[in-house]
């Protein structure tokens, strides 16, 4: 149709709000750098934890005085991590932002620009939070949880030294397949027997390899095991190891099926081909306060989409500066400190799964 004769009658807007059709979910973001597994940078250069690597061989059965070893025993060093960072800059030029402050607004110019950052961050910080931690990069997971394939040590201590105390359960998915024993069996080397502390208590996957594990879900009882599918959420506020029903957690959190009662979510930000096994006790986003900026909300404002429900508190946003010869502010977004593991042993990862 022909709209050329209402051009100069008819006024044409826009709707009030931007939808974002680039990004994913990013539930890794969301369940580590918000509220429960956050904490505070407070050791000063490093945050230290101290771990048990070797054991003692000293006791003796005995009767009456007894003959006892005397001898001390030095069983405990030190996983040590650097603060490192992730941030971006949102600009705003003074001319552009007077042509957005008229009655012609529909959409705030400097939310949407805030908006476009904090997305980009969110998401970058999915990649870095799966990732190796190479040079200045935030460490994570393919770094946590490896053995030896793509590091020779983690927070600082040598994998060839302190293998079994450091290194994560990685387990290679044969010829690709996943099923309920192998699942079973990967959670079991993550586990301490009997012990909730020192057991899983989130599976994060890709969708490819969630609809497997849900195929092996549906194939079996529905009397053992929960299938309710859409009706599971695992959210940034939800309690280790625990999917509540949707109505519980309204608009928030992310489809879930439980196996041996953990929760398994998938993620569009975890890459190809991994499920990982974790313990999330364990694992803690420690943010360090950086001088003259202040905390910053990630939710969205004029954007609707994903990752609105990542609802991440570990960022802070630097005071207004003016650039030189520049008509126009800038302010950086950043999330400094890092991501840790404080008992790698406990979490782990299936690679190369393909299928059932």
């Amino acid at each position: 149709m022909d709209y050329s004769r209402l051009i100069t009658t008819t006024s044409q807007s826009v709707a009030p709000f931007v939808v974002d059709a680039i990004h994913g979910s990013s539930v890794l973001v969301g369940r580590v750098t918000g509220g429960q597994n956050m904490k505070p940078w407070d050791m000063g250069i490093y945050e230290r934890q101290p771990i048990q690597v070797t054991d003692i061989s000293t006791a003796v059965d005995f009767q009456g005085i007894g003959n006892f070893n005397t001898a001390d025993n030095s069983t405990d060093v030190n996983l040590q991590w650097e603060a490192k960072g992730l941030g971006d800059s949102v600009i705003i030029g003074y001319a552009e932002l007077g042509l957005n402050q008229t009655k012609a607004q529909v959409i705030n110019l400097v939310k949407r620009k805030f908006d476009v950052v904090k997305n980009s961050l969110i998401a970058a910080a999915g990649n870095r939070l799966y990732g190796l931690g190479a040079g200045s990069a935030i460490e994570g997971l393919q770094l946590s949880t490896d053995a030896g394939t793509y590091s020779s040590s983690y927070g600082g201590l040598s994998r060839t030294t302190y293998g079994t105390a450091i290194n994560g359960q990685v387990t290679p998915a044969s010829a690709g397949v996943v099923s309920f024993n192998s699942l079973a069996a990967q959670v079991d080397l993550c586990s301490a027997a009997a012990s909730t502390m020192e057991s899983t208590n989130l599976i994060l996957t890709t969708k490819s390899a969630w609809a497997l594990i849900e195929k092996l879900v549906e194939s079996k009882s529905r009397g053992n095991y929960d299938t309710s599918r859409g009706n599971l959420r695992v959210s940034p506020y939800t309690p280790m190891g625990v999917a509540v029903d949707a109505k519980d957690a309204g608009r928030a959190g992310y489809e879930a099926i439980y196996f041996r009662g953990i929760p398994v979510v998938k993620d569009d930000q975890c890459p190809t081909g991994l499920i990982y096994t974790l313990n999330e006790n364990h694992l803690q986003f420690v943010s360090s306060k950086v001088a003259y900026c202040e905390s910053i909300k990630m939710g969205q404002t004029v954007t609707q989409g994903a990752l609105e429900e990542v609802n991440s508190t570990a960022w802070q946003v630097s005071t207004e500066a003016k650039p030189t010869n520049g008509l126009g502010d800038v302010r950086q977004i950043i999330a400094y400190g890092n991501f840790v593991n404080r008992d790698p042993v406990r979490s782990g990862v299936i690679t190369g799964v393909t299928t059932t």
